[in-house]
């Protein structure tokens, strides 16, 4: 397996995968912003010029810890 990664916590094998967002209406991604989040009273959470990154999570099969990644 080309793409085996080793859990941090127990040695297991870790499959990457990702954590869901609900959004109005659908799913989507999760995503990493930098800084500190800017509460917004028609959003919930502004970006205040933030670029969005898609984050990747690997959970171990073994132990379940959660790995993220952006």
């Amino acid at each position: 397996m080309a793409d085996f990664k080793a859990c941090p916590k127990c040695r297991g094998a870790m499959r990457e995968g990702f954590v869901i967002d609900h959004i109005f209406g659908g799913r989507a991604v999760s995503k990493w912003v930098e800084g500190a989040p800017q509460r917004s009273p028609w959003l919930g959470v502004g970006l205040a010029g933030g670029m969005p990154i898609e984050i990747a999570t690997w959970r171990c099969d073994r132990c379940g810890f959660l790995e993220s990644y952006a």
